[in-house]
């Protein structure tokens, strides 16, 4: 006897989650990738456990479609006439180009942070350090022109 709760022997449950998948797909976008992307994107679900779906990948296409980084670069992209990918790409090569990576790996290490936290970390020092500084000479300028 077959139990009716069973989706497989159930036609109406069957169609249920057949009409639920075909709504789960239509709402869905599509995307198209050349073999390159499609291999690397594999072999990144392989490295994390042959997973179906990257949990890293899925993270970095939710920054770049929902977040408000993500829009920022859509709009730098559209205004420059590029891809979004050539926009990130560029934006990364442009940041990276600048940032001593092995000296950030050093100082998380030594402090026990992962690396971004400490890139965060020292960007907000840095920021800290740069307003007391621009404050100091606003401050000076004051002070020379109080002078007689």
């Amino acid at each position: 006897m077959s139990d009716p709760s069973d989706a497989s022997d159930n036609p109406k449950s069957s169609r249920t989650s057949g009409q639920d998948n075909a709504s789960e797909v239509a709402s869905r976008p599509t995307f198209y990738m050349n073999a390159d992307l499609l291999e690397a994107l594999e072999d990144q679900c392989a490295a994390e456990g042959n997973k179906k779906r990257s949990p890293f990948l899925s993270e970095l296409l939710t920054v770049l479609l929902t977040s408000p980084i993500g829009q920022q670069l859509r709009e730098n992209a559209q205004k420059h006439r590029r891809s979004l990918a050539h926009e990130l790409e560029c934006n990364l090569i442009l940041f990276n180009e600048h940032i001593p990576t092995e000296e950030i790996e050093k100082l998380a290490q030594a402090s026990q942070r992962l690396p971004d936290q400490m890139l965060v970390r020292l960007a907000l020092l840095g920021l800290r350090v740069y307003r007391r500084a621009v404050a100091r000479m606003e401050a000076d300028i004051e002070a020379s022109r109080e002078l007689p």
